[in-house]
């Protein structure tokens, strides 16, 4: 009798106890799932981290708008713009002519050899992008708008750079995709082609007398942009900064003196260098001290010497820093050297 009750009691006892499955413990944790004993939810610490890491590129949206804001509302002095397009890209244009088919041609041949999976196809697309900015630094800066010397020796410089990335250091590579940013870098050079002599027609400007790509530096500057874009992750950053540095010197003029196709200069430039930033991010302060740089290179728009100032700057650090990593990955790769025997 005494057995039969004890069995009874043992069947109707249940523990309170839950024993996980193997599926159970091999589903992912929810937030839930940590709160409490291991202290805040995982939600907010992903959210809280993510506002760190875009505290930066926020200050740069800021800047952004404030700049445009006060361009608009307080331009700088500034020639008529007819005077300034027929004196200049119209003389200059009439001189050159007919590179401007040359150097459309070479965009044409960098936009396809993108897509040729190959890592000679990105050093022939290196090299063609270093002639035109050779081009536009030695023919426009330095013969015909010969007024901007330095800004001469910064676009030769900038072809130095992508040669250097391309073709020496071969860590700029383009393999566009179907992502944000291949989709805007097509769009960016689509505008440099096409939209931006479409616009100087439209203005009533012929185009004899417009910036085209290969002559001026601003719609260069956007297709390099756009180009950049392509590029596959990580980009090298001191191919960047100079073209940035131009289109945030050139944009206040160009504001002024009503130039439409130029009036996106800033903004293609900030979403160029943010989205880059945002994309090859590798730790939180690094993301917000990108970010906050190009928040104050965006509030020095205008300022040639402080733009320059901390573009080369930015570039002798992130040089040293690609030259530094090579130099520990090679030390890594080493095998370790055998010790030497003890005689006696």
């Amino acid at each position: 009798m005494a057995d039969s009750q004890t069995a009874q009691k043992s069947q109707d006892f249940k523990p309170n106890v839950h024993l996980e499955t193997k599926a159970e413990r091999a589903a992912p944790s929810t937030d839930l799932d940590i709160q409490g004993e291991r202290g805040e939810p995982q939600g907010a610490k992903s959210l809280r981290r993510l506002s760190v890491e875009m505290s930066g590129l926020a200050a740069a949206v800021v800047a952004t708008v404030v700049m445009y804001i006060v361009f608009f509302v307080h331009p700088v002095a500034h020639e008529p713009l007819s005077v300034f397009l027929t004196t200049v890209f119209g003389r200059g244009n009439a001189a050159i002519w007919p590179m401007q088919l040359v150097w459309y041609a070479s965009a044409a041949a960098m936009i396809g050899l993108a897509f040729w999976p190959s890592r000679r196809a990105s050093q022939l697309i290196c090299l063609l992008a270093a002639a035109v900015f050779a081009w536009v630094g030695i023919v426009f800066f330095g013969v015909i708008y010969s007024g901007m010397t330095l800004w001469a020796v910064v676009f030769v410089l900038e072809a130095i750079l992508l040669v250097v990335a391309g073709i020496v250091r071969r860590d700029l590579v383009f393999a566009p995709r179907w992502n944000l940013s291949s989709v805007l870098g097509a769009l960016f050079m689509c505008y440099a082609l096409v939209a931006y002599p479409l616009i100087e027609m439209l203005g009533g400007h012929p185009l004899r007398a417009s910036p085209l790509f290969g002559l001026a530096p601003c719609v260069t500057v956007f297709f390099a942009f756009g180009l950049l874009l392509w590029a596959r992750p990580p980009l090298p950053k001191y191919v960047l900064l100079l073209p940035l540095a131009w289109a945030l010197q050139a944009a206040p003029d160009n504001i002024a003196m009503g130039h439409v196709p130029d009036f996106p200069l800033i903004l293609v430039g900030a979403i160029t260098a943010g989205l880059i930033i945002w994309r090859d991010r590798t730790s939180i302060w690094q993301t917000v001290v990108a970010g906050l740089v190009l928040a104050v290179m965006i509030a020095f728009s205008g300022h040639d010497d402080w733009l320059m100032v901390i573009g080369l700057t930015l570039i002798a650090v992130t040089l040293a820093q690609a030259i530094w990593g090579d130099a520990r990955r090679l030390h890594a790769s080493r095998p370790p050297q055998p010790g030497r025997a003890l005689t006696t």
